[in-house]
């Protein structure tokens, strides 16, 4: 692509930078274009359930789990996430992300705009 630059970023020192979204997620942006975004996400154990789940409607979802573990939540299934896992969510799908009790999961997401 004419003009675009490269972006090299060390996850260690982006994980120093993360902003506070509440008291469970954090999160950094680290690259985005016209059709894609891409960055962390740390979610911390909560003491209760949170219903809520979100949906992107014109974005694909795929992450990288990283470090900790945890569920996913999407289409009525709960989903265990461990460091290592890749999941990938179409776009206009309800989901939710939680770290699990021993600690917080952090994740690369990357949003693709579809269609």
């Amino acid at each position: 692509m004419p003009g675009a630059e490269m972006k090299v970023v060390k996850i260690t020192e982006a994980l120093k930078h993360l902003e506070k979204v509440n008291e469970e997620i954090r999160y950094a942006g680290l690259v985005g274009g016209r059709r894609f975004s891409a960055g962390l996400i740390s979610f911390r154990p909560r003491k209760d359930a949170d219903p809520k789940q979100i949906r992107h409607p014109d974005k694909d979802v795929i992450c990288h789990v990283l470090k900790g573990s945890g569920r996913l939540r999407v289409n009525g299934r709960r989903v265990a996430l461990t460091a290592g896992t890749i999941c990938h969510i179409p776009k206009g799908t309800p989901h939710d992300f939680a770290a699990g009790t021993k600690g917080e999961m952090i994740l690369f997401y990357s949003l693709i705009k579809t269609g």
